[in-house]
C-alpha cells in the first residue's frame, strides 16, 4: 500500500540506511559520516520530507529524556531490562520514563499518540511480538520513529528492520536439547508461550530442529501452549501427564521462563515426582526466584540487565545501531542430572 505522506522510514529505505541513522541527522548528531550525511539530506531534499511538529522540536533540542516500555511490571525478566537502562541512562546524564505497555492498553492509550506528546530523546520498547502481529507493528514502529530513534528488546520477528537488542529463542531451545540429550534424556518436552511453529526464530521451530538434529521424536503431547506465569506452568503439566500414560511422561522439561518452570516444579511435586530423578526441569532468564525453590532452578541466562544498557548506549549513539544478539549461557543448579538407563 502506497503511504500518502512521505515518511522517516522512506527516507532510510531510499538512503539505504537505518531508521536510526535518519534519526540522527535529522536530530543534527555529530555521529553520521559525512557521506552518509550527504546522503540522507540528498534525500530528504529530492522528497520534500517534512517531519512533523514534534519531530521538529526533537531535532532542535535534547531533553535528555529517554523513554521505556514494559510489557508487564510484575515480571522480573522486564524488570532486570529496565534496572540495566536505568542506570545507565543515569551514568550518561539521562532521565528514564517508564511505560507499563499493560496498563496503557488497558487504559485504551495508542502507543503512537502517547510517545508522540512526549519529548523524548528516544524510547526502549520490550515487547513479546507473535508472528500474526508483524504488520501491525511496523505500521506502529515506522509512526514512533518519526518522532524519535527506537531500539527494540525482546523476542521479536527477526523479520523486522529496527535496531534491537535480543537473543536468540530458536538456537538457546536448540543448546538446551542438546544439553538434556547428552545427559541421556530422550523424552524432551517444551512449555509455555504461544503456537509460533511456522516462524523459524521461534523457540518452536528451534525445539523440532533440535529433536531432529539429535535424532529424537517430537510428540504432540510434549508441546503445551500458554501463558508465562507459576500458575499456568503448573496447568500445562498436569495437562500434559493427564494426556499421556505414565511410561510415556517426559524425563526433561524445557520451560519457556522461570516462572514457568517454577510452577513445573510445583506440579511435579503435587505429583510425587522426584526432581531431578524422575524429571529434570530448566527454565530461562536466570531471575531471583530459581535460588528460592527447591531444587534450585537450572536457568538459561539471558543477561538481561545489560540487554537495557546496551540498548540506551544504542540510542545515545555510543554503540553501532542494528540487530545485537545477547549470548545466553546455562547456569546449572540442583534441577537437572543425567538420566539412568533403566
Amino acid at each position: 500500500m502506497k503511504r500518502n505522506k512521505v515518511t522517516i522510514y522512506d527516507i532510510a529505505e531510499q538512503a539505504g540506511v537505518s531508521i536510526g541513522t535518519v534519526s540522527r541527522v535529522l536530530k543534527g548528531s555529530a555521529n553520521v559520516k559525512p557521506a552518509t550525511r550527504e546522503k540522507i539530506e540528498a534525500v530528504i531534499a529530492r522528497c520534500n520530507y517534512q517531519p512533523s511538529a514534534v519531530a521538529r522540536g526533537l531535532t532542535q533540542s535534547h531533553t535528555h529524556t529517554l523513554g521505556i516500555i514494559l510489557p508487564k511490571l510484575t515480571n522480573p525478566n522486564y524488570v532486570k531490562i529496565f534496572e540495566g537502562a536505568y542506570d545507565e541512562a543515569a551514568a550518561n546524564g539521562y532521565v528514564m520514563m517508564l511505560f507499563p505497555w499493560e496498563n496503557m492498553n488497558a487504559a485504551g492509550q495508542d502507543i503512537v499518540e502517547v510517545l508522540g506528546e512526549r519529548r523524548l530523546d528516544g524510547v526502549i520498547i520490550c515487547l513479546e511480538f507473535i508472528a500474526n502481529e508483524m504488520e501491525k507493528w511496523r505500521r506502529k514502529l515506522d509512526a514512533i520513529q518519526q518522532y524519535m530513534p527506537v531500539v527494540l528488546t525482546g523476542s521479536m520477528p527477526q523479520a523486522l528492520e529496527y535496531s534491537s537488542v535480543t537473543n536468540d529463542l530458536a538456537e538457546r531451545t536448540e543448546q538446551t536439547i542438546q544439553m538434556f540429550a547428552e545427559q541421556g534424556h530422550e523424552r524432551i518436552a517444551l512449555l509455555g508461550g504461544f503456537d509460533e511453529s511456522d516462524a523459524p526464530y521461534s523457540r518452536d521451530a528451534g525445539y523440532a530442529r533440535g529433536l531432529q538434529a539429535m535424532h529424537l521424536p517430537y510428540i504432540r503431547e510434549y508441546r503445551q501452549f500458554g501463558l508465562c506465569t507459576i500458575d499456568d506452568g503448573a496447568r500445562q503439566f498436569e495437562t500434559m501427564l493427564s494426556q499421556l500414560l505414565p511410561s510415556q511422561w517426559p524425563t526433561a522439561v524445557i520451560a519457556a521462563n522461570d516462572l514457568v518452570g517454577v510452577g513445573v516444579l510445583r506440579a511435579a511435586r503435587a505429583r510425587g515426582l522426584r526432581v531431578p530423578e524422575d524429571v529434570s526441569v530448566i527454565g530461562c532468564d536466570n531471575i531471583f526466584l530459581c535460588d528460592c525453590v527447591e531444587p534450585p532452578l537450572t536457568s538459561v541466562c539471558t543477561h538481561q540487565s545489560e540487554t537495557g544498557r546496551l540498548a540506551v548506549r544504542m540510542l545515545l549513539g555510543l554503540e553501532e545501531s542494528g540487530r545485537r544478539m545477547m549470548p545466553c549461557e546455562i547456569i546449572e543448579r540442583g534441577s537437572c542430572c543425567e538420566r539412568k538407563k533403566a
